[in-house]
């Protein structure tokens, strides 16, 4: 595994393992945070069983400051309940090459852990555009089980 070739981040969600597992196989629930930043899922399907299938379509500004659409597809390999998933990953139209991505759940103090292992980039570049991307989308998984609170007039 080598520094350009592989990304991988950890962050812990508040909630139990059981529930933030199911986030990344749900279609429901994964609309709700599988996009990064301003970008929202237009559409999900999931065959969540290894040697099933998913796909995500995503809109919205990418940062660039203009609406764009992309769509990534891929097989799930392996698949552990609350323990592991691992699976391919490849953008819909695009030539690069497909990747793999591994996410880990472990039970924390005040939550999951979630540690997600892309690996397979090309490039130092196209890491880079990944790890902006997980980035967002693991922000906006956090926020489904722990939104930002709400501010409160002081009292005086």
């Amino acid at each position: 595994m080598s520094e350009t070739s592989t990304l991988q981040m950890k962050r812990v969600i508040k909630a139990k393992r059981e529930r933030v597992f199911a986030a990344w196989i749900q279609p429901e629930l994964m609309r709700q945070w599988f996009a990064p930043g301003a970008m929202a899922v237009a559409e999900v399907e999931t065959g969540a069983r290894p040697g099933g299938t998913y796909r995500i379509a995503m809109e919205g500004d990418n940062g660039s400051g203009k609406c764009v659409s992309s769509r990534v597809s891929g097989v799930y390999q392996t698949m552990i309940p609350n323990e592991l998933l691992r699976f391919t990953w490849g953008w819909v139209g695009n030539t690069a090459p497909e990747t793999v991505v591994t996410v880990e759940f472990k039970d924390v103090e005040g939550g999951t852990e979630v540690t997600l292992t892309h690996e397979g980039f090309e490039n130092e570049d196209a890491r880079g555009k990944h790890e902006h991307g997980w980035r967002g989308c693991l922000d906006k998984l956090e926020r489904v089980y722990d939104p930002a609170p709400t501010l409160q007039a002081a009292v005086r």
